[in-house]
This record gives structure tokens, C-alpha cells and sequence, in this order.
């Protein structure tokens, strides 16, 4: 069994696709049971889906990245 610390540790790599099978079997066992984890997995897909929209729409790379950056203010504000 993976840990919450292990988990975060290769969350981004899991999300990509790059962790080994077993990994991502055991990282995914995690997140299903751990409410702890869920919701950090939760924001991290929700940012990777917002960068995927934004990148392939027809917005101009200065829209993106003034997206991307209300994207992180609001997620830097939630932490405090």
C-alpha cells in the first residue's frame, strides 16, 4: 500500500501517464479510499483539463496565460 505522502510525491506522474502499472494500480487504490488525497487528485485533473482547453482553443497565448495565472492566484488564495 502506497501512503498520502507517496501519493502526492507522484501524483503529477500518474496523472500524465507515466507511472508503472503497478504504481498507478496502487496510487488509484489510494485515491479511492483516501479522503484526504481525493480532493488534491480532484484539483490537480481540474487544472490539467483547464490548461488543455485553454492551450487548444483559439485564445491567444496572452489569454492563456492570463488564465493560467487567475488559475493559481485563486488557488494560492484557497491555501491561506
Amino acid at each position: 500500500m502506497i501512503d498520502c505522502h507517496g501519493v502526492m510525491k507522484r501524483l503529477w506522474e500518474y496523472l500524465d501517464g507515466e507511472s508503472p502499472p503497478d504504481e498507478a494500480d496502487r496510487i488509484r487504490d489510494h485515491l479511492a479510499m483516501c479522503a484526504r488525497c481525493y480532493p488534491q487528485y480532484r484539483h490537480q485533473l481540474a487544472f490539467l483539463a483547464l490548461v488543455s482547453r485553454t492551450a487548444s482553443a483559439t485564445a491567444p497565448r496572452q489569454e492563456f496565460v492570463r488564465r493560467l495565472d487567475a488559475v493559481l492566484a485563486a488557488a494560492e488564495d484557497d491555501r491561506t
